[in-house]
């Protein structure tokens, strides 16, 4: 895993502890972000990613389980917390872990203990926390899980499978850096709609490449879908050349060599629910969802595809 550039947020009171954190922080090649207040902090939260948070657990301006509940509530929840503690008892770490830290840190341990604590909760959260390195969303293994709980519990739910096409010729003619961004933007365009229209317990994965998928309530979902759909197209041409946009396509060249005319990018999404009928498998949601989306790819616009039969297809 490369650690260079990763970014972390720092909320410490003591401006001397702050300054001590984000030194050596910054010697590791680091990226840091500073603040001594909690509200500063978490306005900090809901303007950039951070891959992971060092925080006092308590201090008369920081109340560390305070960052914690808003990280647990936001669609980005596996970001790593690090709690800074002024003593050692008991009690105190024990709150700190039940009330949603990742670890803790002892100040009077901190030259010891910053480096290692740090580096191995990035580790942990890239290896275990199943997270996409470019957009920090969750992937397909915390997905399924997510999926999992709502199918064994009957939760009303729906799942909508989204991807780019002809992402792939994108990459051929803008090249791979254009292309990330393009990814990028879509994150975030899809993390802000279900912030916005959505529910708490919404969820948002990318599974890699294009390709993304949410759970939404069904009563919410085609909203959530429209918005998304209507903003991409607002926005995606500003990521072709001016030509391009003029034109209303681009040109690639296939394997063959022949000249391709390929249409600006568009989203094509398939969505599923358990509104008509009961779904009982994650395989069984993810087959209906992909051939929902795979169905919207042939039409020449942006598009959901919602399932309206009323029983099980297969």
């Amino acid at each position: 895993m490369r650690e260079e550039g990763l970014k972390i947020l720092v909320v410490v009171e003591n401006k001397k502890m702050q300054d001590y954190i984000t030194s050596i922080l910054h010697g590791e090649g680091y990226r840091v972000v500073a603040t001594s207040t909690q509200n500063e902090g978490m306005h900090l939260l809901s303007q950039q990613q951070f891959d992971l948070i060092i925080a006092d657990f308590l201090s008369s301006r920081v109340e560390g389980l305070k960052i914690c509940k808003k990280v647990r509530e936001n669609l980005l929840h596996s970001v790593p917390v690090i709690l800074l503690l002024s003593d050692r008892e008991y009690l105190t770490k024990a709150k700190v872990i039940l009330g949603g830290a990742d670890d803790y840190i002892n100040a009077d341990s901190l030259q010891e203990e910053l480096l290692p604590r740090v580096k191995v909760n990035l580790w942990r959260m890239f290896r275990y926390h199943d997270i996409n390195p470019l957009t920090k969303l969750p992937g397909i293994s915390s997905f399924l899980k997510e999926l999992r709980k709502k199918i064994d519990d009957n939760q009303p739910l729906s799942v909508s499978y989204t991807d780019i096409f002809k992402f792939k010729e994108f990459n051929d003619r803008y090249g791979f850096n254009k292309g990330d961004e393009v990814i990028k933007y879509t994150a975030t365009l899809i993390e802000n709609t279900l912030k916005e229209l959505g529910s708490p317990s919404d969820f948002l994965a990318h599974l890699g490449g294009d390709n993304f998928i949410f759970l939404s309530l069904p009563e919410s979902v085609e909203i959530i879908c429209r918005t998304i759909i209507e903003n991409f197209d607002r926005n995606i041409p500003l990521f072709h050349t001016e030509e391009d946009r003029r034109k209303g396509y681009f040109i690639v060249k296939n394997r063959k060599g022949n000249l391709l005319k390929i249409p600006l990018l568009r989203l094509s999404i398939g969505i599923v629910t358990n509104e008509y009928y009961s779904l009982f498998s994650c395989g069984q949601v993810i087959q209906i969802a992909n051939e929902l989306r795979e169905y919207a790819q042939k039409f020449d616009k942006s598009i959901y595809i919602k399932e309206r039969r009323r029983s099980y297809p297969f």
